[in-house]
């Protein structure tokens, strides 16, 4: 059985993922017993958590999922050596728990009231990320478009994640106008689901492409 180890990349971003909880403990006493955790579409919470779990309990959570998505990337990874878009994606999900923790905590002291500005943003800033780095990211790491084709497939790896790049710089792009016009959630969750399904598709029309010029070059599937 494979040993799984820890990076030191891998410590650091569930260190940053504990150090999510000094904000909350800083103004500990100024909060309310109940902080809003859940909000609908029309902006308004419509979920409650008591102030020791929003502030100790959700850090925590977040740091066991990190620790888990941590090991099993590694599992899937042939070597240890993470290149600098594997290490950027790596801290999206602690980096994200420091936005939503920081606009949390300031919704509750009535000093954030915009939640659809902030998911706006939020969404606009992983779009641009993922948009720059996924094309960088390689076949053999966890993370990406990971389809029967694309896996089996380099250039169809390739080429999907080079797609994938152009879609969500244009969806970054798209959700930061939306932000500032003030469309509606309902827009920018679609616009969401409609970028994240497009590079699938694409993966499979091309690999079908692919297919298709290899077999009438004489390439078998597992030389390519």
């Amino acid at each position: 059985m494979k040993r799984v180890r820890l990076t030191k990349v891998d410590l650091l971003s569930m260190g940053l993922c504990l150090l999510a909880i000094l904000p909350g403990l800083m103004v500990y006493d100024r909060l309310p017993e109940e902080i809003a955790t859940h909000f609908g579409l029309d902006g308004e919470p419509n979920g409650y958590s008591s102030r020791l779990f929003a502030v100790i309990g959700l850090p925590l959570v977040v740091t066991l999922i990190q620790m888990v998505y941590c090991i099993t990337t590694n599992l899937f990874r042939k070597n240890r050596d993470m290149n600098r878009a594997e290490k950027v994606i790596r801290f999206l999900f602690p980096t994200g728990l420091y936005a939503v923790q920081i606009f949390m905590l300031m919704y509750s002291m009535g000093k954030a009231t915009d939640i659809m500005t902030f998911i706006g943003v939020l969404e606009t800033v992983l779009f641009l990320v993922l948009g720059n780095y996924l094309p960088k990211v390689r076949r053999t790491t966890f993370f990406g478009i990971r389809t029967p084709h694309t896996l089996t497939n380099e250039e169809v790896w390739d080429r999907t994640h080079r797609f994938a790049g152009v879609v969500y710089i244009i969806a970054g792009i798209t959700c930061m106008i939306m932000t500032v016009t003030g469309m509606h959630a309902v827009l920018m969750f679609g616009l969401l689901f409609v970028a994240i399904g497009i590079p699938f598709i694409y993966s499979e029309i091309l690999y079908r492409r692919v297919k298709s010029k290899n077999r009438e070059t004489g390439v078998r599937e597992d030389e390519v």
